[in-house]
Order: structure tokens, then C-alpha cells, then sequence
């Protein structure tokens, strides 16, 4: 069988770009020679990226798909009506199945395969939050709402196999989009596969580049209203009190919420201590982190996140919000606060700047749950798959 791995995001949409990464290649180590595997992507850039992890890939173009990238987000915002999105999502079909492609792998969110006619399709969930959070206007304004609803209702019924992101998301897709238990896979998150020497800068150099000293607390992430900004800055405010040398460095894309963001940091009069790196290369990310008192991860969204992972990987301890899925993700290598308390996070952020004792202990702990998390799982359902599963799916017709 020739399974068609299919990768439609950019790299700059951050944790989701990196474990589709490692969905590829966990796929790649567990099929073996029992089928073939070829990566496709529609964009161009992506081929670089996955050319340093020696995955060899095949570029879906203009000519062949209509768009670089069929989703509804980016659908709308290039003008592309509902038809238009169905006709381009059959172009892709079309092309794969020229190809010699049975089987699709959609490593990403992707609403592509809900105009596919012919090929089964594995997809990915990696979170429901458009029900969980339904306060945040990225989820629910603008239609976000129903596009997403829809989405998941059109999409995860007629999947072969579902890739989930935590176990707690297979009750929520079964109560909400009526699909069966044994359709779902559990794989956890995994640390970016570009945080290995291999593939990073030199510590030292990176914090020359972006004009940084040891000894920061580090946020990254889009400058989302679920990311919980605004309350940090209020929280780090409130530690600086106390501890003037303490130090933020917050990466991410300066849309949506940053102007925001910006004008709460002059507000606090933070401007020296708030450093803004904007979109930060894969290849710096382990020398940001190994340099970092600690990651700082005040997000209201769950129940799994990728930088408390990428985090602990670089023995860089991890205070984070105590949301559903988190102490599943995290257990014992992370000190939690309530999102919605700046009081809180302030504390926390406190405690792991003076204790010398608890940053130790969360970095150990951080180091050895990295590296055993949820592999055993996943294999385990993947390889039913692939052993069991696919030899019985039929090719189109």
C-alpha cells in the first residue's frame, strides 16, 4: 500500500508544524518496508524543513491543487468561496490519486479531505477548544464557530483512523460527533525534533543574536487572547516588585492580540524587562530555552500544549496553567497556577526565581518525563494499523 503523508501548514504556525514533523516520522520508523510512504506538502518552504530531517517529500503545486493551501481560514482570506474550496480540495484528491496514493495521512488540521470522493484518510485532532472556550472570539467570532462544528462533523465520521493529541479527547469526540473508540490513536506530543544538537545553534550565539542574558522566564506563543498575556504581564509586574531582575522574553508572530500586548507592557512601564523577539527559528528555540530560568506558559487552552514538552527536553523547568490534560502531560515535572490568577502565576513565577532547590528538581523531572512520554501508547496503536488495519483497506476505484 502507499500511504500519502500530507503536510498543508507553514512552519511559522508553530507546535502544530513540529508534531506534524514527528507524526511523519514516527510513521516512516514504525511502517518499515511494509508500505510505502511519500511526504507531500503544498507549500513550497516546507520542503527545506523537512529535507534536514532527511524526509524526503514532493511538492503538490499551484498548477496541480489550484492554491498552495486549502483550509477555510485561509480559503476565506484569499477569496476562495465553499465551491471553490471543494474544487481545490478534489484537485488534491485527483493529484494523489495520480500518484499511486491508497491512503491519506492528514499530519495537520485540515478541512481537505471533507470534499474527498475516493481515497480513505487518516486525520488529526489535536484539541476541541471551539466547545471548551467558547469565551474566546479566535474559537467562536466570525463564523470560527461554525466553520470548525462543521469541520469535525463532515470530517471525523468517514475517517479511517483518528490521530488524537490526549486520551481525554476521545470521550469529547465521541459525545460530540457520535465516531467509535477503536477509530481513534492516541499520540501524545512529542518535543520538536529540531531541538537535537544536530539541528540547533549554539546556545551562546543565539542569545547574541537576539541581545538576551541568562536567567528570563520564556513564552512562546502566538499573541492569542487565549494565551493569557495581558494577566502575565500583570503577574510579572507584580514579581518584579519583588525581584527587579527578573526578565520576560515572549516569542511569536506580532498579530492579532500585539498591539495590545505592546501597549500593556508601556502601561506597566516594563519596556527594559519585556524583551519581543518575534517569529524565532526552530534552530534557536534549545538555546532559548537552556538559557531560561523557566518556561512560562499562562494558557487557558488544553489539554495538551508542545512548549512545556520542548521545555523539559532542555532540562528548562516548566510553570504553567493547571487546565484539564496539563498534570496528564506534565505530572510532577511542572509547578501549576490558575490562568486566571494573577496573584497566582506572580507566586509561581517567584518561587522558581529564588528556590535554587525546586528549579533543580523540575528540570530532572522535566528531563526524564520528555523522554518517556506516551511513546509505548502510540506505537502501540499505530503499529495495530499498520499491521492489522491497512493490508484489509481496498485501493480507490
Amino acid at each position: 500500500m502507499k500511504i500519502g503523508v500530507l503536510l498543508e501548514n507553514p512552519i511559522n504556525v508553530g507546535g502544530g508544524f513540529n508534531q506534524a514533523l514527528n507524526a511523519i516520522l514516527q510513521l516512516r520508523r514504525l511502517v518499515g518496508e511494509r508500505h510505502t510512504v511519500v511526504v507531500y506538502t503544498t507549500i513550497h518552504a516546507n520542503l527545506e524543513h523537512l529535507q534536514r530531517l532527511k524526509i524526503n517529500a514532493a511538492i503538490l503545486t499551484s498548477e496541480s491543487v489550484l492554491v498552495d493551501r486549502v483550509s477555510r481560514g485561509v480559503s476565506r482570506r484569499i477569496g476562495l468561496n465553499q465551491g471553490d474550496q471543494g474544487k481545490a480540495a478534489r484537485r488534491i484528491e485527483q493529484a494523489l490519486l495520480a500518484n499511486g496514493v491508497d491512503l491519506v495521512y492528514f499530519v495537520t488540521h485540515s478541512s481537505t479531505p471533507n470534499h474527498f470522493r475516493k481515497l480513505n484518510y487518516i486525520t488529526t485532532v489535536l484539541d476541541l477548544c471551539h466547545r471548551d472556550n467558547l469565551e474566546f472570539p479566535e474559537v467562536s467570532a466570525n463564523g470560527q464557530f461554525a466553520e470548525r462544528d462543521l469541520h469535525f462533523a463532515t470530517c471525523l465520521p468517514r475517517a479511517f483512523a483518528i490521530i488524537i493529541a490526549s486520551r481525554e479527547l476521545a470521550g469529547k469526540i465521541i459525545t460530540r460527533y457520535g465516531v467509535d473508540y477503536e477509530r481513534m490513536v492516541t499520540m501524545p506530543f512529542e518535543p520538536s525534533p529540531f531541538l537535537t544538537d544536530e539541528h540547533s545553534i549554539a546556545r551562546d550565539e543565539v542569545l547574541n543574536s537576539h541581545e538576551l542574558t541568562p536567567g528570563y522566564y520564556f513564552y512562546p506563543a502566538q499573541f492569542w487572547p487565549h494565551k493569557n498575556h495581558l494577566r502575565l504581564l500583570e503577574a510579572f509586574s507584580g514579581a518584579r516588585q519583588n525581584y527587579p531582575d527578573l526578565a520576560l522574553v515572549l516569542s511569536g508572530g506580532r498579530k492579532y492580540d500585539f498591539p495590545k500586548v505592546k501597549a500593556k507592557v508601556q502601561e506597566l512601564g516594563l519596556e527594559k524587562a519585556v524583551h519581543f523577539l518575534g517569529y524565532v527559528p526552530n534552530a534557536d528555540l534549545a538555546g532559548i530555552y537552556r538559557r531560561a530560568r523557566g518556561l512560562i506558559m499562562p494558557t487557558f487552552f488544553g489539554p495538551t500544549n508542545i512548549p512545556p514538552l520542548e521545555a523539559m527536553a532542555c532540562a528548562c523547568p516548566v510553570i504553567v496553567s493547571d487546565i484539564y490534560g496539563m498534570r496528564e502531560q506534565c505530572g510532577d515535572a511542572a509547578l501549576y497556577f490558575d490562568p486566571a490568577s494573577a496573584d497566582q502565576i506572580r507566586d509561581a513565577m517567584e518561587s522558581l526565581w529564588k528556590e535554587d532547590a525546586l528549579y533543580d528538581r523540575l528540570a530532572v523531572n522535566g528531563r526524564k518525563r520528555a523522554a518517556m512520554w506516551g511513546q509505548c501508547e502510540f506505537n502501540s496503536g499505530l503499529s495495530k494499523i499498520v499491521s492489522e488495519i491497512l493490508p484489509a483497506v481496498p485501493p480507490p476505484v
